[in-house]
């Protein structure tokens, strides 16, 4: 027989098995411990932070729905530490969560909403700078608003774990990441009719039965002929040939990623998932050069704002655009690998470092004239 672990979680003695996760010991014993991103039956990932507890002897607070039951651990799920970082982590979704039922005192079908009034966390502290404004898509099975997501990624987990599909996936980085469908398109797949599954564990209103749509009644089924979940070996090789592709052509055609998806048994939306999130890497067309300079803080430090207004002013467009003659695109990255020479920026695979602005007039000059020689 396994040898049981015994902790104490509130005062209260507790054990369990090898393996058993603080979240499951605590259930056990009658302590409720909140959370968004998890439920039963999804395997844990420990994204929305809210379930953290205190473990005596740790420097950090610690998600329990992910972590593990040791011998003799001493745990409080209601400390003012822990209480205190809940009610901040909520204000955070709240900041950038921008559903009507921030406002709607009568809306009980918000995860979010219920938990911000249970923890009496008060309107946020903390101000984005803008919001994700997304229009509600509509589609025969299921209706999204993405203005209403958390990022807890429980659809993706319930429709790939429980649904046996791979329709979503995450996109995009930092504070632009969203779940999405193949290339960020709107959902129609055959699949998702009579199903659900992703609307019974998305915690806010951002999944939604369509109006008029019968919704289905009893526990999440599986589906006849669930999709295989794809080989780790496959996600291995993902990054090269995007890497490939983008040297090859320029860009990340859709037709390019479909066939990587295909070749490598892997979901569309997760290629394009990986192609969106890396700054190297472009879904879209760009110009025939593209300039990138460092937005970190090295380079900030070293004036690289004057460096960016001195391109802008250069070349006549903002970090983002791309020239009327598609000569050059103009991007703002994290880091260029110079921070020795900073401020710098880059050019196709060419480094500039210790810039100025008159520096930025002669390099950009030089690429007008070796583009005009070749003509």
């Amino acid at each position: 027989m396994e040898q049981r672990i015994t902790l104490t979680i509130d005062g209260t003695k507790v054990s369990g098995l090898p393996g058993t996760t603080i979240l499951e010991a605590a259930e056990k014993v009658g302590i409720e411990i909140p959370r968004l991103c998890h439920e039963e039956g999804i395997t844990p990932s420990g994204n929305c932070r809210v379930c953290v507890v205190e473990v005596q002897g740790s420097r950090t607070l610690v998600g329990s729905c992910h972590t593990p039951i040791a011998e003799g651990m001493v745990i409080q799920t209601r400390s003012a530490r822990v209480t205190e970082a809940r009610r901040a982590t909520i204000e955070l979704l709240l900041a950038g969560h921008t559903g009507s039922c921030v406002t709607d005192t009568e809306a009980r079908e918000c995860g979010l909403h219920r938990l911000a009034s249970d923890m009496e966390a008060g309107p946020p502290r903390f101000q984005v700078k803008r919001r994700r404004l997304y229009g509600p898509e509509k589609s025969p099975y299921i209706l999204r608003d993405m203005s209403r997501c958390i990022l807890c990624r429980k659809c993706i987990r319930a429709c790939t774990e429980i649904a046996g599909q791979h329709i979503y996936g995450m996109a995009y980085r930092g504070f632009a990441s969203k779940v999405v469908v193949d290339y960020d398109i709107p959902l129609n797949k055959e699949a998702c009719r009579d199903c659900g599954i992703c609307i019974d564990y998305c915690p806010t209103s951002a999944l939604m039965w369509p109006e008029g749509v019968k919704k289905r009644e009893g526990a999440p089924r599986k589906p006849k002929a669930p999709v295989p979940a794809p080989e780790n070996g496959s996600r291995q090789k993902l990054l090269d040939l995007l890497k490939a592709g983008q040297r090859t052509e320029g860009f990340l055609s859709e037709a390019y990623m479909s066939g990587i998806a295909s070749d490598l048994g892997l979901p569309e939306s997760e290629v394009y998932g990986v192609a969106s999130f890396y700054a190297f890497l472009s879904t879209g067309r760009r110009g025939a050069h593209v300039i990138r300079i460092c937005k970190s803080l090295p380079c900030y430090l070293k004036n690289a704002p004057t460096i960016i207004e001195a391109v802008a002013r250069t070349i006549g467009i903002i970090p983002g655009q791309t020239t009327p003659d598609n000569r050059f695109s103009f991007e703002l990255t994290n880091c260029i690998g110079a921070c020795d020479e900073a401020p710098a920026m880059l050019i196709d695979d060419i480094v500039y470092g210790n810039l100025n602005p008159a520096k930025i007039a002669d390099i950009l000059k030089s690429y007008r004239d070796m583009e005009g020689r070749a003509s």
